[in-house]
């Protein structure tokens, strides 16, 4: 428990008040704080709301050009139906727990909501979320692998500082499912799927200048095998393009075998602009380990700056 949470604590004079509200169904949970925002909201005025506008970061607005980023948008989610890749509008809202419940964050790094929700804060775990129900209810079967996208402004509560960081930024996020079938086949299809799209994007479309580094992860019984094989099909689809192995801080929760980092440069700047690997989060909903799940992003409010 935080510093702060026993503070206040102390200040209410009652260190069991958490336990005694998460003993409350979800539904009266919600209702309790929905009460408690709305007495306080009674209390504010126009001015007061304009103050907050001014001092909270998770409400300014990107210095982005709109007319750009939707443009880029729709050329993105265009491509990436040219490619059979099925595309998704997502909710500005996700469930609670989206990201932290598999590990990936904080929940203090997310902006948590009510009636069950957070702001959106990462596209990729939701079009994960909407795989693995349709796979569960049968609507879809991913012997043949499956690959879905999406562009979303999302909103991340963990202090960002430089160039290209902001409190809210838009994503475009791929992410593709499929089932093992051996000698890493799956794996090696998959991450072939994602290359050949950022390939065809970043270098034809953009005449970019790219690196990759390529970040060996644990989760495979025979990791440097994977690697290598994994290794091989990036080598295999950009041999032109300088690749960079890291097998340092192999122990990550987030990605399982590989993550992979793109960097786009020009005349002025190089800048990391596209992030991906391997994660288990079908396993963890479906209670299969036949289950592979390969995810990557772009930042957008990055590609316009650079582009």
């Amino acid at each position: 428990m935080s510093t702060i949470i026993n503070r206040i604590l102390k200040q209410i004079g009652d260190p069991e008040l958490l336990d005694k509200l998460l003993s409350l169904s979800k539904a009266d949970l919600n209702s309790l704080l929905l009460g408690l925002f709305e007495k306080q909201t009674d209390k504010f005025t126009p001015a007061d709301v304009l103050k907050t506008f001014q001092s909270n970061r998770f409400s300014t607005p990107s210095d982005a050009s709109p007319a750009k980023f939707h443009a880029l948008e729709t050329q993105l989610l265009t491509a990436a139906k040219e490619m059979d890749i099925e595309t998704v509008l997502l909710s500005p809202s996700a469930p609670l727990g989206s990201c932290s419940v598999f590990g990936c964050v904080d929940q203090y790094n997310v902006v948590s909501a009510l009636r069950g929700t957070e702001t959106l804060s990462d596209p990729s775990n939701m079009l994960a979320i909407i795989i693995a129900d349709k796979l569960k209810s049968r609507t879809e079967n991913n012997i043949l692998p499956l690959h879905y996208a999406t562009t979303a402004r999302v909103v991340r509560a963990q202090a960002f500082s430089g160039r290209g960081f902001l409190a809210n930024f838009g994503l475009f996020c791929l992410v593709s499912s499929g089932k093992d079938s051996g000698s890493y086949i799956c794996e090696k299809e998959l991450l072939t799927k994602h290359f050949l799209f950022y390939k065809e994007l970043l270098r034809e479309k953009y005449n970019a200048k790219l690196s990759i580094v390529m970040r060996k992860r644990g989760g495979y019984t025979d990791g440097d095998g994977f690697f290598a094989s994994m290794t091989e099909v990036v080598q295999t689809m950009l041999p032109d393009t300088p690749l960079s192995l890291n097998y340092d801080n192999d122990d990550n929760k987030y990605y399982q075998g590989i993550n992979f980092k793109i960097y786009m440069e020009n005349e002025h700047e190089k800048m990391e602009i596209g992030d991906g690997g391997f994660v288990d989060w079908m396993n963890q909903m479906l209670g299969s380990k036949k289950e592979r799940c390969l995810i990557s992003g772009i930042g957008l409010d990055r590609l316009l700056m650079l582009g």
